[in-house]
């Protein structure tokens, strides 16, 4: 593209390059023919204006300076002529001349449109391309051109201060008015203007005195009076018209905003009503999470503030100079004083590291100045009475995606990365910002994949200093030694802790179990850890995740990454004896909530353990195997895999514990395969090997061998007086009974293991006896009563936390409604598969489904019945058949022979 500038020094431009011109007739031919861009210029009149004393100049000498030009160009095709005229070929608006006189024309109308903003800046825009001197060194030829774009760059000024005037603009114009009245002393608007200017600044008389002055210059070398305009505004003057009083605009420093706030607008609202309504409002949060540019945005809709920014302020004296910097009339040695009488809102920037001496100078300015707001943005409170503290948490997940979309350079069409990479970085917007500029040069799934090393990925080199790791360790720096410490002890809790192992592991870190509960406020009232509750209720300290990483750094820089991973080891152990202490009695359900809320914190012991202490861990899935049980854990099973294998020298005994639990899981899971291999490993003939077996085969579809190792189990433990391990024992017989149809035995081991495990208070051992009474009611086709016995099952397993467990007695209260004619028997196996699928049990989906499938085939939905057992059949195949394999392939059998509807008798699974 080429570009023309005639405004100041002539210059051609081709891409941004500069291209060399003659200087002389050459440089006045392209000027001329630029003030037409685009259209002929006649051949004569060319002659005429560039060689007007020169009879002897022809149309020849013309074409010589037109071909000198058109090789300056470069391209033939910019300059088109011949014997009748030339015609520069650009756009007029690649001519600087023609561009300033059409912003000239636009801001003039705007202003008169009320548009004072718009016209402001089109007049700034044109006047930035006048230079010294308009057209210079052409000759008599551009007098009238030279004086048409003067005009033009008076008219510009003009309009450009009647808008910023109109903006609200005063004193700060008197200047560049008086300096353009100099050169253009008759022109009647600018003198307005100059009136306007001085009263609206509150110097009235100077604005009498200039209108007495233009009168006098008007009569004395026009000999005319002052029009309509100049005169009004005299009398404007005189009688205080309140047309004459400035407009309200906003004051300060705010910095021009490069891009829209995204989200944070319940935030925005809540934070304008508190400005309207307290004089300290400080926001607090965590580093990255947007405190300054809410605070900017909020200050901006309040109609302007001073952004006092401290973040590189060391000392108290530093806090009153920074300000004195940014507030007009305000002196450092006296702040106070500098702000007496105004209404300004100040926005005191990062204040954390400065929260006393803050604290105290925001008390004086409040004291001093009744009209003074303050807006701080701090990771702590600055701690004055009245103070209005707003939180600032993570963003929602539906603004931290939008946020990320609209920084993003390629986002991707697929959510779910985006979805977890903002869950991932907490929904901090600092984050999810330097997170969206790395799609210049990876995709959202490489983002995630490199999010172990967040703290070299998430960084701007655009802009020095500007990165997560930065952002974390300025609020690191500030803390007191024991309060590092505080996070380094956090840091080994992927879902936070309690108060008793915060304590347990700080103290292995050399802070005073005291201590704990200061140190934790400390950080909390930092915004660097959060306080809330576990399902219980009781207090939980987390950190987020990218503060979590960062404290796990530099705990590993001082050495001590794992002396906190060891005391946080040897606190689970702890917590996994007491659990195996107390998980078969009336503490049952406490137990079992308890795991619940420490399975991340187990798991991170574990992960230590499998490395560093592999007994420890050993011991750790022994002692919490059977809670697990209860919980339904599908992850169980892996877990004591893996601690097993990581511990080949574990005493024998609890080698067999760890064995026997894992064979139980994968038993319960689905898979008889391992389930048999672990079994078959342990040793044989102990009162818990026995009753293992008993349940491996009965889900293996053997309930004669069943019996007989649950006979084995319960003799001995009634031997050794372990009367839970005899009660269990019994209430598993009693399904293999029911199993093999001997309906009165069933009842028999039931009723007797009631009585053992009642005493006890066992609420899995009574669920299950009430699973077993609906088995044997359903046998006796007592419908009605084994769909009460299943529905109480169902409710009571709910209770514990058990979901696995909840699905199978709804199963089994689902078949119970079907055979008992209840037309609510479908809905009932359908929450039942639901259930199944959430617990991610697979063989229970497959009993669930193979229930369902009877239901629908009951009701003449074949097609339906087909579609969910071609699934289960696959189950069945890939995991060697079992318990539950021969009902699915009796179901099908059915739908392929067209034969009416079977009454339900093969017994899924007990957990």
């Amino acid at each position: 593209m080429l570009t023309v500038a005639v405004l100041g020094r002539v210059e051609v431009r081709r891409d941004g390059e500069v291209l060399p011109v003659p200087g002389g007739l050459t440089s006045a031919l392209l000027v001329r023919l630029a003030l037409d861009a685009g259209a002929p210029v006649r051949t004569e009149r060319l002659v005429a204006e560039l060689w007007p004393h020169d009879p002897a100049a022809r149309p020849n000498t013309l074409q010589v300076k037109a071909s000198q030009l058109r090789r300056a160009l470069g391209d033939p095709a910019l300059l088109v002529g011949d014997t009748a005229g030339y015609t520069l070929v650009v756009e007029p608006d690649a001519v600087d001349a023609v561009v300033a006189e059409r912003l000239a024309a636009t801001g003039s109308a705007l202003l008169a449109a009320g548009d004072a903003a718009g016209a402001a800046r089109a007049c700034a825009a044109g006047l930035a391309l006048f230079g010294p001197e308009v057209l210079p060194g052409a000759g008599e030829w551009a007098a009238p051109h030279r004086a048409r774009l003067e005009e033009t760059r008076t008219r510009l000024a003009e309009d450009g201060l009647a808008a910023r005037l109109a903006q609200g603009e005063a004193g700060e114009l008197v200047g560049e008015l008086e300096t353009l009245i100099a050169a253009n002393s008759l022109r009647e608007r600018l003198w307005t203007l100059l009136v306007r200017a001085l009263y609206r600044a509150g110097r009235q008389s100077d604005a009498l005195a200039a209108h007495r002055r233009v009168t006098r210059r008007l009569a004395d070398e026009l000999g005319v009076d002052p029009g309509p305009e100049l005169a009004a505004v005299a009398r404007d003057v005189l009688a205080h018209d309140p047309s004459l009083d400035p407009v309200p605009r906003p004051r300060g420093n705010l910095p021009a905003l490069m891009s829209p706030l995204v989200g944070r607008a319940d935030d925005l609202a809540g934070l304008a009503a508190d400005l309207a309504g307290q004089r300290l409002v400080t926001l607090v949060g965590p580093a990255g999470v947007g405190k300054t540019r809410l605070a900017v945005e909020a200050a901006r809709v309040a109609g302007g503030a001073w952004l006092v920014r401290l973040d590189g302020v060391r000392t108290a004296d530093g806090v009153a100079a920074a300000l004195a910097d940014v507030v007009p009339g305000v002196d450092a040695a006296d702040p106070a004083a500098g702000v007496r009488g105004a209404g300004h809102l100040l926005l005191l920037d990062t204040c954390e590291h400065l929260v006393d001496d803050v604290a105290a100078l925001v008390a004086d300015l409040l004291a001093a100045a009744p009209r003074i707001r303050v807006l701080a943005t701090s990771r702590r409170r600055l701690g004055l009475d009245g103070e209005h503290v707003r939180p600032v948490e993570p963003l929602p997940e539906p603004d931290a995606v939008a946020l990320f979309r609209a920084r993003a350079a390629r986002p991707g069409d697929d959510p779910a990365p985006v979805d977890a990479l903002c869950r991932a970085l907490d929904r901090l917007p600092l984050a999810l910002e330097l997170a969206a500029a790395r799609t210049r040069v990876l995709t959202v799934p490489e983002i995630v994949a490199r999010l172990d090393d967040r703290f070299a990925l998430l960084t701007d080199p655009a802009a020095r200093g500007r990165s997560l790791d930065a952002a974390l360790a300025w609020s690191y720096d500030l803390l007191f030694p024991d309060d590092q410490r505080g996070l380094w002890a956090l840091a080994r809790f992927p879902d936070g802790a309690g108060p008793d192992v915060a304590a347990h592991v700080l103290a292995a870190l050399g802070v005073p179990a005291a201590a704990t509960l200061d140190v934790v406020d400390r950080l909390v009232e930092r915004s660097l850890a959060t306080v809330g509750t576990d399902r219980t209720g009781a207090s939980r300290y987390r950190l987020l995740d990218s503060v979590r990483l960062f404290a796990t750094a530099r705990a590993a820089d001082a050495g001590q990454d794992r002396t906190a991973a060891a005391a946080m080891t040897t606190w689970v152990a702890g917590f996994a004896a007491d659990v195996d202490a107390r998980v078969r009695g009336p503490g049952q359900a406490g137990c079992v909530g308890a795991v619940a809320t420490e399975r991340a914190t187990v798991d991170a012991a574990l992960l230590h353990a499998r490395t560093h202490d592999p007994v420890t861990g050993l011991g750790i899935v022994a002692d919490l195997g059977w809670a697990w049980v209860l919980l339904d854990d599908t992850a169980a099973a892996a877990r004591l895999r893996a601690a097993r294998l990581a511990a080949p020298d574990a005493p024998a005994g609890l080698r067999d514990r760890a064995l026997l639990l894992e064979a139980w899981h994968e038993a319960m899971s689905g898979d008889l395969r391992a389930a048999r291999t672990a079994l078959d490993a342990a040793g044989p003939g102990t009162v818990d090997a026995d009753r293992v077996a008993g349940f491996v085969l009965f889900q293996e579809n053997d309930p004669v061998a069943s019996l007989q190792a649950l006979r084995r189990s319960r003799s001995a433990a009634a031997d050794r007086g372990l009367a839970w391990e005899e009660g269990a024992a019994a209430l598993l017989a009693a399904f293999s009974h029911v199993a093999l149809g001997d309906v009165a035995a069933a009842r028999t081991a039931c009723e007797e293991a009631i009585g053992i495990v009642g005493p006890l208070g066992d609420a899995w051992g009574l669920a299950h006896a009430e699973a077993a009474l609906g088995r044997i009611a359903h046998a006796e086709h007592r419908f009605a009563d084994a769909a009460g016995h299943h529905e109480r099952a169902a409710e009571s397993a709910a209770r514990l936390g058990a979901s696995g467990a909840a699905a199978l007695h709804r199963v089994h209260l689902g078949r119970a409604r079907l055979d008992g004619g209840d037309p609510a028997a479908a809905d009932t196996l359908r929450h039942a598969v639901a259930e199944a699928d959430q617990a991610g049990d697979l063989r229970l989906l497959a009993v669930a489904r193979t229930a369902l499938a009877e239901a629908l085939a009951a009701a003449g939905d074949r097609d339906g019945a087909r579609a969910l057992l071609a699934p289960v059949q696959a189950f069945y195949a890939e995991a060697g058949g079992g318990e539950g394999a021969d009902d699915a392939a009796r179901v099908l059998a059915t739908l392929t022979r067209d034969a009416p509807h079977p009454a339900a008798a093969q017994l899924p699974d007990e957990r």
